[in-house]
């Protein structure tokens, strides 16, 4: 008998791909989502997922995130820059008879575009998270599912599937009853209806099924590298039957509505070529290898450019054009491509050679200065994204009011108004911005205000974070806070009201007088007059700068121990200049004082935050707010203040090229030189000494002197046993 078997040489191939594995399949119920009240009051978020997980949205990076949402208002939503945003609006309980009728909607109005996008129920909207963004609503509440991506670091697909007793399937394979999972993160999220899931159902080793009913979550996460996932859907009625499982007569009349989100996170694998100092240092998350090599999408930069960019290697670079680039150091063996971005060692030419392992500048030995640098310019290093918090709006939008009445607004929600003040030359109402955040429990008025001068704006960023940072349910009163108070001059960058006066002259001010002292007289009696406690914010004026300093009547306790709450460089005493807004508001019972922020028309982030740790610690003083004085350490405050019994400025006797020499909050001596006059041929004209030891409060910045101009504003330091006088005010 001739053997007529095939003999096979050689080994048998086989894949090296890994059994299909699923590293996760967690089914989430309502009770495992994390609830968060929106501090504003005007809606809850309940938190499903985030990853990678414990990590919080509000300050940390994150590569997903999945949530439902309960919005009672129109709002503001807060920014997610790199973050793309999905939305569903989610439909209501058809039994719930208290919504007959109704018809909820939503609506999203982007970047200040007058036309708003309606959202559809159960249709997936997208957005980028950098979009200023509002929403409108009719009919709340309006329920939603939120999903959030970072775009540097992954893709994501969004489809709305409706599933019945039979198989449900969006991408066929082979077998129309299935449909393959791909990517590391898939999740099922039921709308309506109960749905039974499985996965790698006809392979034993692997199978999965779970069951998930209305409002609950399926999370499915593979290994990267593990063969298709096979998955099916079938509906199933609240007993637990599919259509298969019906008996002969039963009539199978049940669906469900799922969401599914496939989640692909950036490309990964490994890569022969040199990582740049970019790609080393890139943050990533976790330590799981999913993320090792995740790389940013992004577009493939042109060839032949002539800017070497960070993450570029040189071989993306023509020839002609790099070795326009190199530098040659005769003292070294190496050439250095561009300002601080790589080094190769050089070939025959001089040239580094295009197969030769790049070195990125980072790794260089960091105590070795490289004569190749861009000298004095530095590395810009971006700002972090904005800050998240519980909340996912910030205040809502305002509403027009004749005058402000805190009770007509709601009890722990932060609200926003515009009050009318005074009609202006088109006949239309000078609108006032006013925020304001009422506590859960009854306390005492709070009022900030800002710009009360139209280009004094350090107090702006103030107030907002004040106001991003206080949790109306922990809240203890009320706090009303002005942003721009000079509206007019705010819009000119100027210091003066409509009819070039100083408003903080003006006040209490005039019914019937002029523009600036009828304003003065709105701002008190519909604002001013329902405060407590009152802090106003200020900068120097045009041409001046400021040290970080409080103006108060030192001999009232409370306003004393408001100014020392601020812990600044310097204290004033200072019983009330005529005309101020302080000195209005304390006639009329208000513990008030002002504080002087740094400089004009301009945000200092220094000052910024010493004001802002002020403005907490009054409020933790007040027992309106609970702060943690211990975190807020952690940014130092000015190391001492000075308290000054009286202050005074010094002013030109002539006009001239005037030269400043002393610094803010700096001490200086009887009979130190502070200044001198030059004429324009830059001959001296005058000199300034100091009449008396002090304190340099604020200076003029600017070279331009008339006779008549400031130079230097003087603090005369307390001496111990001092009696501070009971009137006390400044030449200004």
């Amino acid at each position: 008998m001739v053997d007529r078997r095939i003999s096979i040489a050689g080994s048998i191939l086989e894949s090296d791909s890994p059994e299909p594995t699923l590293t996760r399949c967690t089914l989430l119920d309502t009770k495992d989502y994390t609830e968060q009240t929106w501090r504003n009051g005007l809606g809850k978020t309940y938190e499903i997922a985030i990853y990678p997980p414990n990590k919080s949205y509000t300050e940390d990076d994150f590569l997903w995130r999945l949530s439902t949402s309960i919005i009672q208002a129109a709002n503001h939503f807060s920014l997610y820059p790199g973050y793309d945003c999905t939305t569903i609006v989610l439909p209501r309980d058809a039994s719930n008879q208290a919504n007959e009728g109704a018809k909820p909607s939503l609506a999203l109005i982007h970047r200040g575009e007058e036309g708003a996008t309606q959202i559809k129920p159960l249709f997936p909207y997208t957005w980028k998270g950098e979009w200023a963004t509002d929403c409108k609503v009719t009919d709340p509440p309006i329920h939603n599912l939120q999903f959030f991506i970072n775009r540097s670091l992954g893709r994501a697909s969004t489809t709305v599937e409706t599933v019945n007793g039979s198989t449900s399937h969006v991408e066929h394979a082979d077998d129309t009853n299935r449909k393959l999972l791909l990517g590391t993160f898939t999740i099922i999220y039921v709308v309506r209806g109960r749905v039974r899931v499985a996965l790698d159902e006809n392979h034993s080793a692997h199978a999965m099924i779970r069951v998930v009913a209305a409002g609950e979550t399926l999370l499915i996460e593979r290994e990267e590298d593990a063969s298709p996932t096979s998955l099916t859907m079938y509906a199933m009625d609240p007993s637990g039957k599919r259509q298969q499982d019906l008996v002969d007569g039963e009539t199978p009349h049940f669906t469900a509505t799922v969401v599914m989100i496939k989640i692909i996170p950036g490309q990964a694998g490994t890569s022969n070529k040199a990582k740049s100092p970019l790609e080393q240092d890139r943050h990533v998350f976790g330590t799981s290898p999913l993320y090792n090599d995740i790389t940013p999408f992004r577009p493939p930069r042109r060839k032949g450019s002539l800017v070497v960019y960070d993450d570029q290697p040189i071989w993306n670079i023509e020839r002609e054009v790099a070795k326009n680039l190199v530098i040659d150091d005769p003292s070294s063996t190496e050439s250095h491509v561009g300002p601080k971005s790589q080094v190769a060692h050089k070939d025959a030419d001089g040239m580094a050679p295009w197969g030769a392992d790049v070195v990125p500048y980072a790794q260089e030995d960091k105590n070795k200065e490289s004569k190749h640098s861009w000298g004095s310019a530095s590395v810009y290093e971006p700002p972090p994204e904005s800050d998240r918090y519980d909340n996912e709006s910030n205040v809502p939008p305002p509403v027009t009011r004749d005058r402000l009445v805190i009770d007509d607004f709601p009890v722990g929600c932060i609200s926003t108004a515009w009050i009318k003040m005074m009609k202006n030359g088109l006949s239309e109402w000078l609108r006032l911005p006013v925020i304001i955040a009422r506590g859960t429990e009854d306390g005492p008025v709070l009022g900030i205000t800002a710009a009360l001068h139209g280009n004094e704006l350090n107090g702006v960023p103030t107030i907002h974070r004040v106001v991003s940072d206080i949790n109306v349910h922990q809240l203890r009163g009320t706090v009303v806070a002005i942003p721009c108070v000079n509206v007019v001059g705010y819009l000119k960058f100027v210091r003066e009201f409509a009819d070039g006066k100083d408003l903080n002259r003006c006040f209490p001010g005039k019914e019937d007088g002029m523009a600036s002292q009828v304003y003065a007289h709105n701002l008190m009696t519909k604002i001013i007059s329902q405060f407590h406690y009152l802090i106003d914010l200020h900068t120097a004026s045009f041409g001046r700068v400021n040290s970080y300093y409080v103006r108060s009547d030192m001999n009232d306790p409370m306003s004393a121990i408001l100014a020392h709450l601020q812990q600044p460089q310097v204290i004033l005493h200072n019983s009330g200049q005529d005309g101020t807004l302080r000195s209005a508001a304390a006639a009329k019972g208000i513990k008030a004082i002002t504080v002087e922020i740094g400089n004009p028309q301009q945000f200092q982030t220094q000052y910024v935050q010493w004001s802002y740790m002020g403005v907490m610690r009054i409020l933790n003083h007040l027992q309106m707010f609970t702060v943690d004085l211990s975190c807020m350490d952690l940014v130092q405050p000015p190391p001492s203040t000075v308290l000054c019994s009286k202050g005074f400025w010094i002013y030109t006797n002539t006009g001239g090229v005037l030269e400043v020499y002393p610094n803010v909050n700096t001490l200086i001596k009887k009979g130190n030189l502070i200044a001198r006059i030059k004429n324009i041929f830059g001959n001296i004209v005058d000199e300034y000494y100091a009449p008396c030891n002090g304190v340099i409060i604020g200076r003029s910045s600017n070279p331009v002197a008339m006779a008549g101009d400031r130079i230097i504003h003087l603090g005369v330091i307390k001496k111990k046993g001092e009696v501070l006088p009971s009137v006390a005010k400044e030449n200004y």
